[in-house]
């Protein structure tokens, strides 16, 4: 019986795992997840968990770049099929209004991984900055087709477009963890397209 777990392959799925935990995560940020809650979201026992992801820590990092590694990957997938790259910025607003419509909002797993560590984790603060990166190419990416292809005057170089267009969303995702009215939402909504034009 000795030595029976040495080389023993793997009963678990890693990405259904990290996709647990990064749901988990999102859900309740880093510090108010336990070590509990961990086990019971992804059905690992701790001994796995420490020894296929390191610690608390290592999960949540592995976890937070596959949220901003699927997100981002989604967002340009959507601007490849959008008709019209304004079109598609004002429906990456209008998503704030989906996540306002749950009963308990989650925000963006990277406003809310921003908010709780700020710049105080040398080792969450490079990924923060990589998420936020990946996160603007892809806007600045849609304003220079919009551009490109006359939707939008040339008086604003991309970037910078991209860079407000990013803290618009911000924004958003933070209020509707407030619980502010639709139609408030709707409204700013409105006044951010109405800079784009």
């Amino acid at each position: 019986m000795r030595g029976m777990n040495r080389g023993r392959p793997r009963n678990f799925d890693p990405d259904l795992v990290l996709e647990n935990a990064m749901q988990l995560f999102w859900s309740q940020g880093y510090e108010a997840t336990s070590l509990q809650d961990l086990l019971l979201a992804t059905g690992l026992s701790k001994s796995s968990l420490y020894e296929s992801f390191g610690n608390k820590q290592s999960l949540f990092e592995a976890a937070f770049t596959r949220y901003f590694d699927i997100r981002a990957r989604q967002m340009r997938e959507r601007l490849e099929q959008a008709e019209s790259p304004l079109g598609y910025i004002r429906g990456c607003l209008l998503s704030v209004l989906d996540d306002a419509q749950q009963g308990r909002p989650r925000g963006c797993m990277l406003v809310n991984v921003a908010n709780e560590f700020s710049t105080g984790d040398p080792a969450v603060q490079p990924l923060i900055e990589l998420a936020t990166r990946r996160f603007r190419q892809v806007f600045e990416l849609a304003f220079e087709r919009a551009q490109a292809c006359g939707e939008l005057s040339d008086s604003q170089p991309p970037a910078a477009l991209a860079l407000y267009m990013h803290c618009a969303m911000s924004g958003l995702r933070t209020q509707t963890k407030s619980a502010i009215d639709q139609k408030d939402l709707l409204t700013v909504i409105e006044l951010v397209m109405a800079n784009f034009r």
